[in-house]
């Protein structure tokens, strides 16, 4: 009998499992090479391919195509597939045989996650943690392929929002901002998936029976010599939040930020303006896009005057469009 032999053929690559059901006739190949992109990208790290080391696929054997009412059989349980090199993945389990007859469905999610399966297309639940908790979730699925299929190649997408803030503020005034939390958010859902490239949708996302309370504790200063400047509170391969895509209401989500101001232009000798201020706005009604990042820009106030918070601004993994004006938080 002929293995299965699961090789990378591109950036990443994902590999099949064992199973019991009849495998190809001795001396005909059965060859599955698979791929693994992982598409356009918080503080959750952002994932990209010469990040991506290790996965898990689970593969389901199914009588005709996927479908409403076809039952999905377990074919290979779950591989754990690890990054040995550049396009050389590894796994100890095995081996691995393509069925005879019928087709093989599969599916993963980085990180891992408890696929409910019956007929049709697997789900999972999944509730977004605090900040210090949260990842960037991917998943990917090949639908209805068979041992001449060719080469397999499996696209991981992004499913949550990367959301990020900025701030920006007066000139000649020294900004630092302490504090930021998000109230309001809805941060439990159900994704299922669904065969298409970007993997399936998200259903049920609600708050959950004890909502979470995002929270960003630091220090990010803001010197604001010029209009433009501003100071983001993210970083570079870190997103601020990672959160679930969902509709906002107008109202429905307050951004509380603390922070301080004090003068930084000539012979202001540095006083602070104001200490330790606590002020809250509501984000504006939008939708959090799927794989999306979207950046709100917070503008301070020196004093206890309103703080404006104006349109948000989108950017790859994939942009919308800017954010037109800063929003300023109040007390």
């Amino acid at each position: 009998m002929k293995k299965i032999l699961l090789a990378a053929v591109a950036a990443l690559a994902i590999v099949g499992c064992s199973q019991n059901e009849e495998i190809e006739k001795a001396g005909e190949k059965a060859k599955i090479n698979f791929g693994a992109v992982v598409s356009n990208a918080t503080r959750a790290n952002i994932v990209n391919n010469a990040d991506f080391k290790s996965f898990k696929v689970y593969g389901y054997k199914t009588a005709t195509k996927i479908g409403p009412d076809v039952t999905l059989g377990e074919f290979m349980p779950g591989v754990v597939v690890n990054k040995k090199d550049v396009n050389k993945w590894e796994y100890t389990s095995g081996p691995y045989y393509w069925p005879t007859t019928g087709f093989v469905q599969f599916f993963s999610v980085s990180p891992e996650q408890t696929l409910t399966v019956t007929t049709n297309y697997p789900h999972f639940d999944y509730t977004v943690g605090e900040i210090g908790d949260q990842k960037d979730l991917l998943a990917a699925n090949l639908i209805d392929k068979n041992k001449d299929a060719g080469d397999l190649q499996l696209p991981f997408c992004h499913l949550l929002t990367q959301v990020n803030f900025s701030i920006k503020g007066e000139v000649g005034f020294t900004y630092t901002l302490t504090k930021l939390e998000l109230t309001g958010v809805k941060d439990q859902g159900t994704f299922t998936f669904d065969g298409s490239k970007t993997a399936g949708t998200w259903t049920e996302v609600k708050v959950s029976a004890t909502p979470t309370v995002y929270a960003y504790t630091g220090s990010v200063e803001l010197i604001s010599n010029a209009d433009a400047d501003v100071s983001n509170l993210d970083q570079s391969t870190a997103a601020l939040f990672m959160l679930l895509p969902q509709a906002i209401a107008a109202d429905a989500v307050k951004v509380k930020v603390t922070y301080s101001a004090k003068v930084t232009e000539e012979g202001g000798n540095g006083q602070s303006t104001l200490e330790d201020g606590v002020k809250e706005v509501s984000l504006p009604a939008i939708t959090w896009e799927k794989g999306k990042r979207v950046r709100y820009t917070l503008s301070l106030t020196s004093d206890a005057a309103q703080v404006t918070f104006g349109e948000p601004e989108w950017g790859e993994w994939s942009d919308a469009e800017p954010q037109a004006d800063p929003i300023t938080p109040v007390k």
